[in-house]
């Protein structure tokens, strides 16, 4: 190989290493670039986690300070409900103590009993305005609504039938909140007692 080829050979190194470093320092621009891209996004989704994390903490206290302030409205409204119940009762009870001093001083049987019904209606009244009702005792014995303390045989009433109450039972809104205390009847042929 001559000196000239050497040279060309060593010329067209130097130009392929320039090419190369040129190339080399192409690629770490782009990658300079692609890494201040990435710590953009990094920065804008560390920004957008700080404001959810502040949103969550937000919403957070809000809701716990919900459940604060639905507690005390509950909390209120049952003691609204107690007064309201409250007031009728002292209304009722302010008749019984009428009742109890007329007792005292008369002797007119009729006026007292009267007096006695008058209070017992204006008590069931303030019981049904408040939801509650005397559960019937006027049909078939219902284990949801009765407790049976007695069973007769008979052959004059329907099987199962309420003969007697001998508590009344009374239910909020269909749901019994005291079971009435009854007599059923049995068929004759029957021996077993209604439990």
């Amino acid at each position: 190989m001559s000196e000239e080829q050497k040279k060309q050979e060593i010329e067209e190194k130097e130009v392929e290493g320039k090419e190369e470093n040129q190339q080399k320092e192409e690629n770490v621009e782009e990658l300079k670039k692609e890494i201040e891209e990435l710590k953009k996004k990094l920065q804008k989704t560390e920004d957008t986690a700080k404001r959810l994390s502040a949103m969550y903490q937000m919403l957070q206290k809000d809701f716990e300070d919900y459940k604060i302030r639905v507690r005390k409205e509950k909390e209120e409204a049952k003691e609204e409900g107690i007064l309201k119940i409250a007031k009728g009762f002292m209304e009722i009870l302010d008749n019984f103590e009428k009742a109890l001093e007329s007792a005292k001083v008369t002797k007119d049987v009729n006026s007292l009993l009267k007096g006695v019904e008058m209070i017992h209606y204006q008590l069931t009244r303030f019981l049904k305005e408040h939801g509650i009702e005397e559960i019937s005792a006027e049909q078939e014995f219902n284990p949801m609504e009765h407790e049976a303390l007695e069973t007769i045989i008979s052959a004059e009433h329907k099987p199962n039938q309420v003969i007697k109450v001998l508590q009344k039972g009374y239910k909020y809104k269909g749901k019994t909140i005291r079971p009435a205390k009854v007599v059923v009847a049995l068929p004759p042929e029957e021996r077993e007692e209604i439990t």
